[in-house]
């Protein structure tokens, strides 16, 4: 009786390990199923790196699994990959405020449909502008075109070489978005960045706001997040573009993780119980 006891004292230390091991170690999930949310385009590609066709003037999101920040250090951070191809105007600005990241929450995490909402959450975008490009907070939650009137909360810094992302192929362009909660609060660090396909010279721009009192998500500041999406303004003006590495990486990891790392280590203790260590005489 007492080797059960033991056994079962042994099962639940090692599970509530395992389900504290899994709330702090972070997991990188792809990011799939890109559709159109505002805008006219035709989807190619596959789902994990779609083309679209023109890549103009639109609005594309993916949907995730949602991602709670319920505990400070807890944090979110989505990335992906831009090429564009073929654009008709490709001066040094004309990109300017035309290329936008963000990270939103919807009700209905596991289907994006066009013009949905809500969609509230933080977006970065690039310019070539001495100010650096704004850092906003959509907060309307009737708002069907999430990049559309976002309140401003801050700027990013102008890359130090005052290279643009210009020319008819630009690209890849990577953008990088985490969102962390601190003390019931939102620290925000982002980076947009690449090459000027004119002069080849890197581009790089970083976006910081810290300890921000976000008026949109709960009081207690319990934070979640289900969806990126990506802007290109009516000035890509560019054939097509395409995604890729795109990518959502967590604290905690997501639920269906940790479940399953809690299953293993139960039945691992479950096979050890039953024919593991030899009777005691």
């Amino acid at each position: 009786m007492k080797a059960k006891w033991r056994r079962a004292g042994l099962a639940v230390v090692v599970v509530t390990f395992i389900a504290g091991a899994a709330s702090t170690r972070a997991a990188t999930v792809p990011v799939s199923g890109w559709v159109v949310h505002n805008g006219t385009s035709t989807v190619g590609g596959t789902a994990s790196n779609p083309i679209f066709t023109p890549g103009d003037n639109i609005t594309v999101m993916a949907p995730f699994a949602d991602v709670v920040l319920a505990n400070n250090g807890d944090f979110v951070q989505g990335t992906t990959t831009l090429t564009m191809n073929t654009r008709t105007g490709t001066g040094i600005n004309t990109l300017n405020t035309q290329l936008r990241v963000g990270l939103f929450h919807n009700n209905a995490s596991s289907v994006v449909t066009a013009n949905d909402v809500p969609n509230v959450g933080f977006i970065i975008e690039y310019t070539n502008l001495v100010a650096g490009g704004l850092i906003r907070e959509q907060t309307n939650t009737a708002q069907t075109s999430p990049f559309t009137s976002p309140t401003n909360i801050g700027n990013g810094t102008q890359d130090s070489g005052a290279d643009s992302i210009q020319g008819v192929n630009p690209g890849p362009v990577t953008f990088d978005l985490k969102l962390t909660r601190n003390a019931g609060k939102i620290d925000l660090v982002g980076t947009i960045s690449g090459n000027d396909p004119v002069s080849g010279n890197p581009y790089f721009a970083n976006y910081t706001v810290t300890g921000y009192s976000s008026t949109t998500f709960p009081a207690d500041g319990t934070f979640t997040f289900n969806r990126i999406a990506l802007f290109l303004g009516d000035g890509v003006n560019a054939a097509s573009a395409s995604l890729s590495d795109s990518s959502i990486t967590t604290v905690p990891e997501p639920g269906s993780i940790a479940l399953a790392g809690i299953a293993i280590g139960s039945i691992m203790l479950n096979r050890r119980a039953r024919g593991g260590a030899p009777p005691r005489q």
